[in-house]
């Protein structure tokens, strides 16, 4: 490495320590940091944050061009709507939690997730529904899969100037594939969607992404432009002819049998 490149580590390596010192010395800061950060990781410039504001929240665009000039700016209002608006953990705004998404985990209880969905299309009747559920790019759906198994629930409503605006909600916590109760509580969560018309949608992801995505490290629309390919759960159910297997049926079986301990 030349001298130059070396200084230039350097002074990079300088710069994230001086931020995260900054940052813990100044919560106000951190937190308009954070915020305009989780915006324009959903596709909003910060340019763009005050044409969503409500008219008894509204500030100038200039509020919103860097955290310096947001912190004096923030209320505790402004941080719930926030939160609201984009389905976020207002404790992690805050941060004083390590996950910025919120979690509607139903292990073992798979039917909850039908009196969620369903609360979720009376509060959101327009929007459109996907339960996307992740896989590590690479591993094979079948006994050798292994790795994390993500369950996540998209809702798409009208973004600004024509786009789609996108919410995302954590369906399960620390599941792998490698574990027979998480595979068949993922299969039973999908029979629930399907039964209530919610598109199932299966997707390949980098592992190392999924891993940052459990432990709130990443957030799930930077998650989501990862995609490297899709695969199809409702196979689990109702497999292509003659691709059957007996660990498809031994997964079925045990989806079957959650679903019918809770009625």
């Amino acid at each position: 490495m030349s001298i130059v490149g070396e200084a230039t580590g350097v002074i990079g390596l300088l710069g994230k320590a001086w931020n995260l010192l900054r940052d813990r010395l100044d919560p106000a800061r951190a937190q308009a940091k954070r915020l305009i950060e989780t915006f324009e990781a959903y596709g909003i410039a910060r340019q763009q944050i005050p044409r969503l504001l409500p008219a008894a929240l509204k500030l100038p665009n200039a509020a919103f061009s860097t955290p310096d000039k947001l912190k004096d700016q923030l209320t505790p209002e402004l941080l719930d709507w926030a939160a609201k608006y984009l389905a976020i953990n207002r404790a992690w705004l805050d941060g004083v939690s390590p996950q910025p998404h919120l979690r509607v985990d139903h292990y073992k209880h798979p039917t909850l997730y039908r009196d969620w969905l369903q609360e979720r299309q009376r509060t959101a009747p327009d929007d459109r529904r996907l339960l996307l559920v992740w896989k590590a790019a690479g591993s094979p759906v079948g006994p050798d899969a292994n790795g994390p198994l993500c369950l996540v629930y998209e809702e798409i409503s009208d973004g600004l100037d024509g786009s789609d605006q996108s919410r995302y909600w954590l369906l399960s916590e620390g599941w792998r594939w490698d574990h027979t109760p998480c595979v068949s509580n993922m299969v039973a969560a999908v029979a629930v969607a399907q039964s209530l018309g919610v598109t199932v949608l299966g997707v390949d992801i980098p592992r190392p992404w999924l891993l940052q995505l459990e432990r709130g490290e990443a957030l799930a629309p930077e998650v989501a432009c990862r995609r490297q390919g899709l695969w199809h759960p409702d196979d689990l159910i109702t497999p292509l002819p003659q691709t059957d297997t007996p660990w498809r049926q031994a997964v079925w079986k045990d989806a079957q049998g959650w679903l019918a301990d809770e009625g």
